[in-house]
């Protein structure tokens, strides 16, 4: 499994895959892998004001603003030292990008299934009792879900940094 981290301030930014199920048409679950986007706090100090940000695209396709989908499943806007944000990628996938949605309540999970997709990734925040905003360094992955050979029935997930 790949990992991709930011070591520039005290936000870590990554990703990585992670073995899980879906539940495909019929109630059947199928090995599934997750691509779950990361944000931790690797300081010594609380984060405020956090506002992840992020865009996807798919090939050849208009870029989606998938910040809100990142925002509602924060609790808050801090994250206390050691602790980490994680975010699955199809889910925010299915929320950012209506297209694809709609392809994926139409034709199940397979409408996402070989198509490369580009994500940008983020955040704003401040440090606790500091006034200056800071931003991380934008990261950048294209990544996609593909089925294992055939004949498992297993999707997998695979990133690379751009």
């Amino acid at each position: 499994m790949n990992s991709d981290k930011s070591n520039e301030g005290p936000l870590e930014i990554s990703l990585r895959a992670v073995p899980s199920t879906h539940t495909a048409f019929g109630g059947r679950q199928i090995p599934f892998t997750k691509g779950l986007l990361s944000l931790r706090n690797a300081g010594s100090k609380p984060v405020v004001g956090l506002s992840p940000q992020a865009t996807l695209a798919q090939e050849g396709g208009s870029v989606q603003d998938a910040t809100e989908a990142l925002t509602q499943a924060m609790a808050s806007g801090s994250i206390a030292p050691g602790e980490t944000l994680e975010w699955d990628l199809y889910d925010v996938l299915l929320a950012a990008h209506p297209g694809i949605a709609s392809k994926v309540h139409l034709f199940g999970y397979k409408a996402i299934l070989n198509w490369w997709f580009e994500l940008a990734v983020w955040a704003e925040y401040r440090l606790e009792d500091e006034a200056p905003s800071l931003k991380t360094p934008v990261y950048r992955w294209k990544l996609r879900w593909t089925p294992a050979a055939p004949p498992a029935p297993e999707v997998e997930f695979s990133f690379k940094k751009v």
